[in-house]
């Protein structure tokens, strides 16, 4: 079974008062700034909220996580991640509030009746992005061949600056000839 989409705004003043947590989904396609940066738009993000009031503030704890195709920004081929984030709102009215708020809260400006759930959620997800993607082992053949070439580059180069590889290599020379 499917599980349940989640409603794109609510009032999230009521939604404290009436002590809700509000579990569910949005599709990945229903989120178009993260879509841009994606090379799939097929899954889901999940998402769990909680209004409520903590100590005395009207409050909002949510978590979201997704699995998401991004492109490696090593071999460019596709790469899947997992992306969470979790974050404590204090929902607020004016920026005056603001400063009265603890540590453990971001403030959250309530405009106008309803509060848009699919912005904050793709806000969040956005924010939950690593820097750079890539692949957790070495990305392909082409790359493994590459760090192979670059080794034996600065390898050589090593032996190269190596006072003692000049005897050595003459040393052996001597050798050689002895044999």
């Amino acid at each position: 079974q499917l599980p349940t989409e989640l409603p794109e705004t609510a009032n999230f003043v009521r939604q404290v008062e009436l002590n809700r947590t509000l579990e569910g989904v949005y599709p990945l396609s229903r989120l178009p700034r993260l879509s841009e940066v994606l090379l799939s738009d097929e899954g889901y993000v999940t998402v769990k909220l909680e209004f409520t009031r903590s100590v005395g503030i009207a409050s909002l704890r949510g978590k979201v996580s997704a699995k998401l195709l991004v492109e490696c920004q090593r071999c460019l081929q596709p790469v899947e991640i997992e992306v969470s984030g979790s974050f404590k709102f204090a929902l607020v009215h004016n920026e005056e509030e603001f400063e009265l708020l603890p540590e453990e809260f971001e403030p959250y400006l309530l405009e106008g009746e309803e509060q848009s759930i699919i912005d904050l959620v793709e806000d969040e997800l956005l924010l939950s992005l690593p820097m750079v993607t890539i692949h957790e082992q070495a990305c392909s053949d082409f790359m493994s061949k590459q760090n192979e070439e670059v080794r034996a580059a600065i390898n050589a180069e090593k032996e190269a600056d190596n006072p003692f590889a000049a005897l050595k290599a003459l040393k052996e020379g001597l050798n050689d000839k002895a044999n």
